[in-house]
């Protein structure tokens, strides 16, 4: 305010000229105010011609950096749908084939179950016959030791009931009546 005293008085030869700053009608007033918007106008063309044009190139480059990242979020978004979607499809895929290799492995371990019920099953038959064979075989023993002993016996109680020895063909003949007579007797 102490500025405008020193140039009003200037401008007036000494004199103290007082300015109401609040009224229109005053030239200086008027001058002033004209002063002022060339100013504006001039600051705001300099910011416009210098300054204007960076900003906004500022801006729409920040702007096209956004839209930038939002498009490679959502490709990355995107991608990620796609790889949650494969996971799920192979996981659902991994169970199925472990569900198969675990029915094929209670298949296999209830074949293996049947092959070696039926091996065992085999072995006892073989087991069986072979003890039925073997049976025969000693009972066959043991029948041809008892004909054996039988006519041994036969021979030696007609030998002392003749008092004499019998000759081959007789022991033969004496023989074969006493084991048809001892065959006979064992079918009945």
């Amino acid at each position: 305010m102490d500025i405008l005293i020193l140039l009003a008085e200037e401008g007036h030869g000494g004199h103290v000229v007082h300015i109401n700053p609040t009224d229109v009608a005053d030239p200086a007033n008027m001058k002033a105010a004209f002063w002022s918007l060339g100013i504006v106008l001039a600051l705001f063309g300099l910011l416009f011609w210098k300054g204007w044009g960076p900003i906004v190139k500022a801006l729409h480059d920040r702007e096209e950096k956004i839209n930038a990242s939002l498009a490679k979020a959502e490709e990355v978004e995107k991608a990620a749908r796609e790889i949650a979607e494969t996971n799920r499809k192979t996981l659902a895929e991994a169970q199925v084939a472990a569900q198969q290799i675990v029915a094929e492995s209670r298949a296999a371990a209830a074949k293996a179950a049947a092959d070696i019920e039926a091996k065992a099953h085999a072995e006892i038959e073989s087991a069986k016959d072979r003890f039925q064979r073997e049976m025969a075989l000693e009972a066959d023993k043991v029948r041809a030791e008892i004909r054996k002993d039988a006519v041994d016996l036969t021979l030696a109680a007609a030998a002392k009931l003749l008092g004499r020895s019998l000759s081959p063909a007789d022991q033969r003949r004496l023989a074969e009546e006493s084991l048809r007579d001892a065959e006979s007797v064992a079918r009945n």
